[in-house]
């Protein structure tokens, strides 16, 4: 076959898939056919960011009214970084595990499960609570993203100067807050309130206006929480410009009551790509500023992390599952991977 067929053909498959709702069942009676699904669910996984409140990106569109959802998150994260002092070495080469709290050391892994209850009493007003159990520990997975890293030639961040599988995370700040845990630990986290009115919305436009508070059930000394609660304010906006493409943006501010953090200022852009009613791909950015002071100028840049991944709709049943990498400023976990089942009753 000549490429002139080749493209030919290829022109009409994606002219096809673009214009055509009908190529995945949807019948195309209806010219304002609303495909969206929300950005991608989830919240930093990041230690300095984890033990506040971070906006979990909810869609500005609005709810039916009395409608319940429930949803439960996975997250798993793996993360090391290091500056300081080389760590010493025996004489037979191997390395001696050398920690001072002097040096920036972040080398664990972490599991984390989350349950979120939502309520609509009325058309634009919804309501919710999210909770999570945070876990760290030892990890097992040092070995196989080392080899990952070296095998793509990938800078390892630290991890050869570290003895596998073992856990240590100390990050110095001005703050006068003790960030630090060198054994696994489980705990409760903090309990998030939140509630969001849309306040304007038409056939291509939703905003909204989001409020939190956090209630601090978590423990500092598990870095589950940071023993304070905090407050929260937020505007959200979906713009559906046409059935296959959405696009949100958001940005807030989050007020901790420590009296030692910093406000943040929390915000995403996120594209989806509506493939049908059923699937969606998204690709988002989601931008934080840190809570902390320090003299480590990499600890006072804002979190750019980089999230793709998809929603699976199905009647009252949402999954969702994402990837996400520190992209730009190094301030988030080397890896982080969600999973998620949402419901509405």
């Amino acid at each position: 076959m000549s490429k002139y067929y080749k493209y030919t053909i290829l022109v009409c498959l994606l002219a096809l898939i673009i214009h055509s709702p009908n190529i995945f069942g949807e019948e195309n009676t209806n010219k304002t056919l609303d495909y969206s699904k929300g950005p991608l669910y989830g919240r930093t996984m990041f230690i300095p960011l984890l033990i506040h409140y971070g906006f979990p990106s909810l869609p500005a569109k609005s709810e039916t009214p009395f409608a319940f959802n429930y949803h439960v998150s996975f997250y798993y994260s793996q993360d090391v970084h290091y500056k300081g002092k080389v760590p010493a070495r025996d004489s037979d080469g191997s390395i001696l595990r050398e920690y001072n709290k002097n040096y920036i050391i972040r080398d664990d892994e972490s599991f984390v499960g989350e349950l979120g209850l939502s309520f609509a009493p009325l058309n634009k007003l919804q309501t919710g609570i999210d909770m999570r159990l945070v876990s760290f520990y030892e990890g097992f997975m040092d070995p196989v993203i080392e080899y990952f890293h070296g095998l793509f030639g990938f800078p390892n961040a630290g991890r050869e100067l570290f003895l596998h599988n073992q856990i240590y995370v100390n990050i110095p700040n001005n703050n006068g807050i003790s960030l630090f845990l060198d054994k696994p630990a489980v705990s409760f986290g903090d309990i998030d309130l939140w509630g969001k009115w849309t306040f304007f919305e038409n056939k291509t436009i939703s905003l909204a206006g989001m409020g939190a508070f956090k209630i601090p059930t978590g423990r500092l000394e598990t870095l589950s929480g940071s023993n304070y609660p905090d407050m929260g304010l937020e505007f959200l906006a979906d713009m559906r410009l046409l059935w296959w493409l959405t696009c949100y943006g958001q940005a807030g501010v989050v007020f901790p009551l420590n009296g030692k953090s910093f406000a943040m200022f929390n915000g995403l852009a996120c594209l989806e790509f509506n493939m049908s009613a059923l699937f969606s791909l998204l690709v988002q950015m989601n931008i934080k500023t840190s809570p902390l002071s320090s003299n480590v100028r990499r600890y006072t840049l804002p979190q750019t992390n980089m999230l793709a991944g998809f929603k699976f709709r199905h009647k009252r049943y949402t999954w969702q599952f994402y990837f996400e990498e520190n992209a730009f400023t190094a301030q988030g976990t080397d890896i982080t991977i969600n999973l998620m089942f949402l419901q509405e009753l």
